[in-house]
């Protein structure tokens, strides 16, 4: 029997937990989850999603001491942009149908569901004619639609293993050197099971990162204004001039770098907040594939080292770390992707990144004061530190 899909934590009861854990052979049919006590998790860490670990007791039997349960945010705004990009079914697809096939380390799904919208598999095809549309047309249209689309909603529940005693990754924080070589080592571990001809095929909740790059360009664009006024003091000059070039080429530079460059599944939210290291050391677990999708690998790499690297790290030890990655790839069979071209690319994708870098200003980020201020912040930071790389050609 379909169970009802939860729309708050609080409906997360001790009575549901016991038929989703039965439904997924978690636990026995004799067995019942008694009681659960509920510990909300990264407020202000996440912006699609409300998380919390649940704590359960158990009667005729066993099962885990904790799980942990992942629904939509209740942020109107947020909510509303990550129902237009189909993350909350996309997700819950990786889980079923892809992550158990290749090499990588992730929490144990015990249960999920989603109601699906209807028109999620047409959807593709109309983002693909809105591309033809003129830049300002599309401004338009998705500044309307990310902030009045209030049709109807769908709810998702993910129910997962718990990673702890594994201590979650902090952004703001940072991470030191070691820890971001573990980190892109066990990256190069899912590009290399997906690289070229074995990626993923395209699905309507999996596509190329570069599916819509006009679209996803004049999003940028509108979000420019409030951006800059937000943000634009953490903007060193030779930044805030690089952005301005981003403004007429950034189309070409995404399409080129999905033409020239061999295609794999990416992570698509690859930071520190959305990975697990073990207390004695080493990468344990990646998190949360809301943001998935398929194309060039150094687009995680951009993206990890742009949000979690300390602005007073040299280039030389930015160019150890993309020579630590590669080692990884060609040791998990890699062997088309010359050093030279990972440094090529990932100095295209750092204007990438720092173009895309205004749709920050499109969240709802909480409290001005809050942890997810914070977070944008010390990334807008990191990201001017790297920037000299791309204003130096190197």
């Amino acid at each position: 029997m379909a169970l009802p899909i939860p729309t708050t934590l609080d409906e997360i009861t001790a009575d549901w937990l016991t038929s989703a854990l039965r439904q997924s052979e978690v636990i026995s049919e004799k067995t019942t989850v008694l009681a659960r006590t509920v510990e909300v998790l990264g407020v202000g860490e996440g912006f699609a999603a409300e998380l919390a670990r649940m704590h359960l007791s158990y009667k005729n039997g066993s099962g885990p001491a904790t799980v942990i349960a992942k629904i939509p945010t209740s942020v109107e705004d947020n909510r509303n942009g990550s129902e237009l990009l189909g993350v909350y079914e996309r997700e819950l697809r990786i889980y079923e149908r892809i992550l158990g096939e290749i090499e990588v380390s992730t929490p144990r799904l015990y249960y999920g569901d989603i109601e699906v919208n209807p028109d999620a598999a047409s959807q593709l095809e109309r983002i693909r004619k809105m591309e033809r549309l003129p830049i300002w047309l599309l401004r338009l249209i998705l500044w309307f639609l990310i902030r009045f689309n209030k049709g109807k909603t769908f709810p998702s529940v993910l129910i997962m293993e718990d990673l702890s005693p594994a201590e979650a990754g902090d952004q703001v924080q940072g991470c030191d050197l070691d820890r971001a070589g573990e980190a892109l080592e066990a990256v190069a571990l899912l590009h290399a099971a997906t690289w070229g001809d074995r990626c993923p095929q395209e699905r309507y909740w999996l596509v190329s990162s570069a599916v819509a790059p006009r679209l996803f360009h004049a999003g940028a664009l509108g979000a420019r204004r409030g951006f800059l006024k937000n943000f634009g003091r953490l903007l060193s000059d030779h930044t805030r001039e690089l952005y301005e070039s981003t403004r007429t080429d950034n189309i070409e530079r995404t399409i080129r770098l999905h033409r020239e460059v061999p295609q794999c599944m990416l992570h698509g939210d690859f930071r520190l907040d959305n990975m697990f290291f073990a207390r004695d050391g080493g990468f344990r677990a990646l998190i949360d594939w809301q943001l998935s999708s398929f194309g060039p690998a150094v687009s995680d790499i951009a993206y990890f080292i742009c949000g979690s690297i300390d602005p007073g790290v040299s280039e030389a030890e930015i160019d150890a770390l993309l020579a630590r990655y590669h080692r990884a790839l060609e040791s998990a069979g890699v062997s088309d992707y010359p050093l030279e071209d990972l440094h090529a690319h990932y100095t295209e994708q750092l204007l990438l990144l720092l173009a895309r870098m205004a749709s920050v200003d499109l969240l709802d980020l909480g409290d001005q004061d809050g942890r997810g201020a914070d977070l944008v912040s010390v990334w807008i930071e990191r990201l001017d530190a790297r920037m000299a790389r791309a204003s130096s050609g190197r």
